[in-house]
């Protein structure tokens, strides 16, 4: 119990320390707003309604979260040793192994955030994205109002990319009067927010169709539908365990380096990890090549945007199994990190 007591409370410190910084919230504000600002700026539909804004998402979520990875672990362990605070979190006493663990478990928290908060703004891109409706018959409002016949062809769901950049201002206007009424962190109400108000508005987008006709208003139409693609959930989650590997590989990376050196080494291990299935391919277990396919996490596994492509889905049971590979990649780099840690000078 008192291993788990010192295990949670470093993890929760490192996770309220790290959304407070400047860097962390503009890395999750620029993740959301680049991707709910990509179905405005669509001129080629790839041959399928809404792939480029789901694809853009994954995409978002991938570099956007290296990065947010990578700074979050470098300034949890690194900036804590050059400053001293990691040698006295250790006289505590706290073993050496249990911080980097609990470092890299406040780093999951902040990548949980803000996979959350991005998650949330692929669906409402896809959703607001254009798509062919097909309007066979006119609806009748409830009010004895004007018929709403809307002419078949492509819409774009403008309300629901108008409510989620809307609710990435009004969670910056909430933690700004938190700030300055309150004195709370800034930082920490702004990055929050801004997951909360996407998964809001996720709820939202449920009462209108894309048109922008509140549901309870038409006849014969039920009071709320989430007109939205769920298979995104399950790439997504892929994508989510990817990143926790580069947050276990940062953690042990930044017991010895700085964020530049370990920023630096993670892309590498993302662009071979792209090219993993090459590196296994006609190679000998002794070689340098089969050493780099064995030990190097093979991205390929966690990069499925194509599955989704013309109707396709993703099981739940492959992401359970890539679950378990992603697991066995963080022991790894997390036994290499503690083994770093355990012989460093922390004076």
């Amino acid at each position: 119990m008192l291993y788990l007591q010192q295990s949670l409370a470093i993890a929760k410190a490192t996770v309220v320390e790290s959304i407070q910084q400047p860097i962390a919230f503009l890395i999750l504000a620029s993740g959301v707003l680049s991707t709910l600002l990509v179905p405005l700026f669509q001129f080629h539909r790839f041959s399928e309604d809404g792939r480029l804004a789901r694809d853009s998402g994954f995409s978002t979520m991938m570099v956007f979260g290296l990065a947010l990875a990578v700074t979050t672990a470098g300034r949890a362990v690194a900036v804590e040793i050059r400053r001293g605070t990691a040698a006295a979190i250790i006289g505590k006493p706290v073993a050496r192994s249990l911080f980097v663990v609990s470092k890299w478990l406040g780093v999951c928290g902040v990548l949980f955030l803000f996979w959350l908060g991005v998650t949330a703004a692929t669906l409402l891109a896809e959703r607001g994205s254009s798509h062919f409706i097909l309007n066979e018959v006119c609806t009748h409002t409830q009010h004895g109002a004007d018929d709403l016949c809307e002419p078949s062809g492509y819409i774009m769901d403008t309300l629901t990319l108008g409510l989620g950049i809307g609710g990435v201002l009004v969670a910056l206007i909430y933690a700004a009067l938190q700030q300055f009424i309150k004195r709370r962190r800034f930082g920490v109400h702004a990055f929050v927010g801004i997951t909360v108000s996407q998964g809001i508005i996720v709820g939202l987008c449920g009462l209108y169709d894309r048109t922008g006709h509140l549901l309870f208003l038409i006849k014969g139409s039920p009071v709320f539908v989430s007109d939205l693609d769920w298979r995104i959930l399950p790439v997504g989650t892929l994508v989510l365990l990817a990143l926790l590997i580069f947050a276990a590989l940062a953690t042990a990376l930044a017991t010895r380096l700085q964020t530049g050196a370990t920023f630096a080494l993670c892309v590498l291990v993302l662009l071979l990890g792209l090219t993993g299935d090459l590196l296994a391919v006609q190679t000998s277990l002794l070689s340098v090549q089969g050493w780099l396919a064995g030990l190097l996490p093979d991205i390929q596994h966690f990069w499925l945007c194509d599955a989704l492509a013309q109707g396709g889905s993703l099981s739940w049971g492959y992401v359970a199994e890539a679950g378990l590979y992603a697991l066995s990649c963080c022991i790894l780099f997390l036994t290499g990190g503690c083994l770093s840690f355990a012989n460093r000078d922390l004076g």
